[in-house]
Order: C-alpha cells, then structure tokens, then sequence
C-alpha cells in the first residue's frame, strides 16, 4: 500500500484493501493509515466516508490517525470535519496544529489560517508550520499579514523565503520579490524554487518582458538543472502563446520536445468519482468507453455557459490551432471539463461533485466552472496543484478568483 501511494496510484491502495478483507486479513492502523493518505489523493467525499465507516472505533483515538484524518478532510475540502476532529481532541499536538493550519489555507480560509497560526504557543511553531501559514496567505493575497509574520521568524530557511516570494510573485510585487532573492543570495547560492515563483508570477500578470529576463537568469545559473529549465521554458512558451505570438511559442516548444526525450514529460490528468469509480482523463482523451456521450454532455455544458455570457478566452490557448479545433473546442477538452461532464452524464442531478487535477486550473476553465455551478444548481469543488477551489452555487469561487 505504501508502495502505490509513493507512485501516486491510490486506487490500487483501495483494491488492495479490498482484497485484504476478502482474504479475511484484519487491517491494523498503520493500514489505514495509508488508506487514508490514499483517501486524500483521490479527493473523493463519498469513497472517503465509506472507508472510515468501516474503521474500529478504537482507531480513532490513536494521535496517528487522528492528524492523518484531518489532513484528509482537509484535502478533500471539509475542513469543517477537520475541524471537528481537532477540537475533540484533548492533547494536540504540533502535526495537528500545521495539518489545520496546511488545511485552512488549500480551502481559501486563510483568515482562520493566520488566526489559528497566531494562538500558538512559540514552542508549536516550527519551519512547516511558517510556510503553511505564509502559503495560505499568498492563496489569498494577504501581503501585509504575510509581510508581518515573515518579518517575525527568526530562523528563516530557503523554503520560507521561497513562500515569501511566491506571495509577493502572485500579488505582482515583482521589485519585492527580487529585493528578497538578492537578500537570500548574499550569503546563499541561488534557489530553483525563488526564481519560479517569480517566473509563475510573470506568467499569470502575461509579462513577457520579466519573463524573458527571470527565464535567461535561470538558463544561465542553473544550467543543469533541466527538471527546473523545462518547466520554465513551458511557462516562458506559455506566456508567448497567450500574447498571440505563437511562433516564438513553437520555437520553445521544438527545444523543449528536444530536452523531453531525455526526461519524463509530466502528463496533465483529472479524475473523479462516481458510483464508487475513479476514472482519469488527460486533455482530449477519448479513452473513456463511453466518451461520445461525455464529448455530447460536454458541448451541452458549452452551450448553457455560452448562454449565460461565457466568451471563450483564447489567451489560455497556447499553442495554434488544429484545422479542426476551434478555441471552445480546445479549452472544453481541458482534462477538468471532461470529468465534471462525465460526474453529469452519471448523475444528472448531482448536488456536489469532486474533480481532482495534478495540474494548475486555467483561467478559462475557472470562468466556465463558476457558471457551470450556478447553471447546474451544483457546488463544484476542483482540487488542483496548489490548492482547492470550491465553486458555490452562487457563482462564486472560494479563491475569490486570486489563484
């Protein structure tokens, strides 16, 4: 089980487990202990629920268990069954207060994360429980409380700094941002992860100009550190493409095809659960045996967020055109569109649905989304590389569309 979970294949956890229990193997904490880990991957309410029922009730007294389950509501997006968790809990303890901390912050409720953060005593507060903290701030935009907390840590490590840039990155404070990089370096060698927060920042502000120059910094400081050059170079391409210049965008792509035949390419996948199945779905996959009618539940999506307003943003394009795409086309095939149509096509009536992605919601998809839920009368929540969105029937976004 541990061994799946490392290869990020939750799903073969499960079956495990499953098979344990045919077997007539009693499970032990430390087997559920990887189940729920493999619970918090997979991100599913329901299938999460029915594990646990099936749990001892002796288990839950143990501290293990309890900080996993409230890492796993939190992941899932319930923090208020993390909540309740923690504070029946007598003796807490530091993993605890970072998993709440951790927690608050994916699920936009990074005012509880700071408040939370602050009622700790000194000697609970460790490096994880300052980049939780400041991480949670930079989701939400809280540059002064970030400021403010940064300014408070003795100890500062380069994974803190590395938060404090991403904060000031994402809010667009790009001088800061630099001011701390230089800082770090004065009695450092330079950081991988600085210069891509600072590079992921350019991106979403589409600066081509800090782009070019953070992108040729690193090029020339870390030149064999091809794992940070490539996905550098696609934000670099990224950026390009959503400006309409595709031909540099190309250019980068034909370097980057080069460097990918000597590294394993990340492939972008969302998945979901229905009836008790995971199924996962790359871009345009036509896997799923019955994607005709995901495809068809799909464009009648389209069409209803058409009505409402929705104008297909083709900066999120960043590559040109097949002759038989279109821009809806293309942006409708993204791996999250897909899920969401195939929890539809299972469940017309769904009240909430869970989608999961190892990759960064694009701004299109998150438009599209937050009609979707308001059309469909259904909450939404996507969980992607950074943190969670939880879509309301109001058409609001719990990240208040900073993400």
């Amino acid at each position: 089980m541990s061994g799946f979970n490392k290869e990020n294949n939750p799903e073969k956890t499960l079956d495990l487990f499953n098979k344990m229990k045919n077997d007539g193997i009693q499970a032990n904490v430390v087997i559920y202990l990887c189940l729920i880990k493999a619970l918090s991957r997979i991100g599913d309410y329901s299938i999460s629920i029915s594990i646990i029922k099936q749990m001892p009730d002796s288990f839950f007294h143990d501290n293990q268990i309890q900080t996993a389950l409230i890492d796993m509501w939190g992941k899932i997006g319930y923090m208020d069954k993390a909540k309740e968790i923690f504070e029946k809990n007598l003796q807490t303890d530091q993993a605890m207060h970072n998993s709440m901390i951790h927690g608050y912050g994916l699920n936009g409720k990074s005012v509880e994360a700071i408040q939370h953060y602050h009622r700790l005593p000194k000697d609970f507060i460790d490096e994880i429980t300052n980049i939780s903290v400041l991480n949670a701030c930079s989701h939400s935009g809280l540059i002064d409380e970030a400021c403010s907390i940064f300014q408070s840590i003795r100890n500062k490590t380069e994974t803190i700094y590395s938060a404090m840039i991403d904060c000031f990155s994402r809010g667009s404070f790009f001088e800061e941002a630099q001011k701390l990089i230089d800082e770090y370096e004065h009695s450092h060698p330079p950081s991988v992860s600085m210069y891509m927060a600072l590079l992921s920042g350019a991106r979403n502000e589409k600066n081509i100009h800090l782009s070019k120059i953070v992108y040729n910094r690193m090029k020339k400081i870390f030149p064999a550190e091809q794992n940070a050059l490539i996905p550098a170079a696609v934000l670099l391409a990224n950026v390009y493409g959503s400006l309409g210049e595709n031909n540099k965008a190309s250019e980068i792509r034909i370097q980057l095809e080069k460097l990918r035949s000597k590294h394993k390419k990340r492939v972008g996948l969302a998945w979901a659960s229905v009836n008790g199945q995971v199924f996962k779905f790359r871009a345009h996959d036509e896997s799923h045996p019955r994607a005709n009618e995901i495809y068809a539940e799909a464009e009648k999506i389209s069409e209803e967020i058409v009505k409402h307003g929705h104008i297909y943003d083709s900066s999120w394009v960043t590559r040109p055109l097949n002759p038989d795409e279109t821009i809806a086309s293309v942006l409708c095939g993204h791996s999250e569109r897909l899920a969401i149509a195939w929890c539809f096509l299972e469940n017309p009536n769904a009240k909430r649905i869970h989608v999961a992605k190892n990759l960064r919601i694009c701004g299109d998809c998150h438009r599209a989304t937050k009609l979707i839920a308001a059309i469909r009368e259904c909450e939404i929540i996507v969980r992607d590389a950074h943190r969670i969105h939880h879509f309301y029937t109001n058409g609001q976004c719990s990240c208040n569309d900073y993400f």
